[in-house]
């Protein structure tokens, strides 16, 4: 009998630790420990300038600016950052709050890119990040021609 009364204990805990892996913990509701689940369903991430533009390549780092829309059903929070070009340094982290039923959210990056003297080019490309959901997206490569 008191092993048949441990394991009803324990059923308890095993069941909430075996979550799906879309669930996000995105904190309690009230004092009654029910978790929120959102699940992302989509994610991109778009440039804001026109491929082609030209920059000024004069040792002062130009402004590239990018868009991240996630979409997700479910109410929750989503954590992200961003991160730029090859660096591993978290930019930007943050968080969105969703509620019930599927919406999608933009979150706006301005990146400021190296653009030495003489440069012919800036070239750059951002990631974003969903860590919760196990989810990275890259912006494409953008190369923008220096004026002359």
């Amino acid at each position: 009998m008191r092993r048949r009364h441990l394991m009803l204990l324990a059923a308890p805990l095993l069941a909430s630790s075996v979550a799906p892996a879309h669930v996000a913990q995105a904190g309690t509701t009230g004092t009654s420990g029910v978790e929120q689940a959102v699940k992302v369903t989509k994610v991109e991430v778009v440039t804001l300038l026109k491929a082609g533009e030209t920059v000024e390549c004069n040792g002062t780092p130009v402004a590239m600016a990018f868009d991240g829309k996630i979409t997700a059903s479910g109410p929750g929070t989503v954590r992200y950052h961003w991160t730029v070009n090859t660096s591993r340094a978290r930019v930007s982290p943050g968080s969105l709050a969703f509620g019930a039923g599927t919406s999608t959210k933009a979150v706006l990056q301005v990146v400021d890119m190296p653009a030495p003297r003489n440069a012919k080019a800036v070239t750059g490309y951002v990631t974003l990040h969903l860590p919760d959901q196990k989810k990275s997206v890259r912006s494409e490569q953008v190369t923008f021609p220096c004026k002359k």
